[in-house]
């Protein structure tokens, strides 16, 4: 096996490192900016923005246009990967604790085991080494944070589907990647999330018979969020992605025990080793099958 150039593994792995840090920072900011949270239309003009640019280059790249097929499929699994983390913004469910989404979110690599098993992704038939992972990581998580409520059937909803949505993304996204094509995929994936998004939004206006506000910073980090979220997604595998569903838990437990100066305890401790062990074994898993190398979104 050739070895990687340090400049390869760069190029491959700093969306990623970017996203997992930006995704872990975002609480900094909105506990002390309120107005920088996410919303449905702040996700539409991020989405938007990030399609926008997608078609740009696309077209002043002359990349080649996907079969139907690969078309469809980045544009069903890149709303999936987009919406589901976001599951409850979109349905507006004010009620979900940030914390019970964690949660969820932490089976998302369960979840793409099982997709990539069942779509013929993986170069090994599916095993139980392919679920300790997400497992691990919830059993953590369930160490340092409250058990989620099954009280509100809207929330039990989001819980189950936001994993669901995701993990099956992941996948069908990276079915979709082929190096000529991929700044149409990504397009494809932007658009899609935007129009759904859209929707949402504008069912939210004339519920509220007003015009939702659009915070320029919520729209920034969204843009951001979502950029780096294809970015990453373009290059890793699905189930090396789904390691961010870990590390970024991780690296808040962290930012707790630091800058809040939280007490560490044998429950801390413990989670952060299993969030840690899980986090590599994601991240050292084997690539799809044909699966080329690491595409560009912005390619010249």
């Amino acid at each position: 096996m050739a070895e990687r150039h340090p400049t390869s593994l760069w190029h491959r792995w700093w969306p990623f490192a970017l996203l997992c840090l930006a995704a872990s920072s975002e609480w900094l900011i909105t506990d002390t900016w309120p107005q920088a949270g996410s919303t449905v239309a702040t996700e539409t003009v991020a989405c938007a923005l990030a399609a926008g640019l997608s078609l740009g280059l696309a077209l002043k790249n002359r990349s080649r246009r996907p079969s139907e097929t690969s078309f469809f499929s980045a544009a069903l699994g890149g709303v999936l990967v987009l919406v589901g983390p976001v599951l409850g913004i979109l349905l507006q469910v004010p009620s979900l604790s940030p914390a019970s989404l964690v949660l969820a979110l932490a089976l998302t690599p369960v979840v793409t085991a099982v997709a990539e098993a069942a779509f013929g992704s993986t170069e090994q038939d599916f095993s139980t080494a392919s679920l300790w992972p997400g497992l691990a990581a919830l059993v953590g998580l369930l160490l340092v944070l409250p058990e989620p409520s099954f009280s509100s059937p809207l929330n039990d909803v989001v819980l189950l589907m936001a994993p669901l949505l995701t993990g099956v993304g992941c996948v069908l996204f990276r079915r979709s990647v082929a190096p000529a094509s991929v700044t149409w995929s990504s397009a494809a994936a932007f658009a899609s999330a935007g129009f759904v998004f859209g929707i949402a939004a504008a069912a939210q206006s004339l519920r509220q018979h007003a015009i939702p506000a659009l915070a320029p910073a919520a729209v920034a980090i969204d843009f951001v969020l979502a950029l780096l979220t294809i970015l990453a997604l373009q290059r890793l595998t699905a189930s090396q992605y789904t390691a961010r569903y870990v590390l970024v838990p991780l690296a808040i437990l962290l930012q707790g025990l630091l800058l809040l100066h939280s007490i560490t305890t044998a429950r801390s401790v413990a989670c952060g080793v299993l969030l840690a062990g899980a986090a590599v074994s994601l991240l050292l898993s084997r690539s799809e099958k044909n699966s080329a190398e690491p595409p560009k979104i912005m390619s010249s």
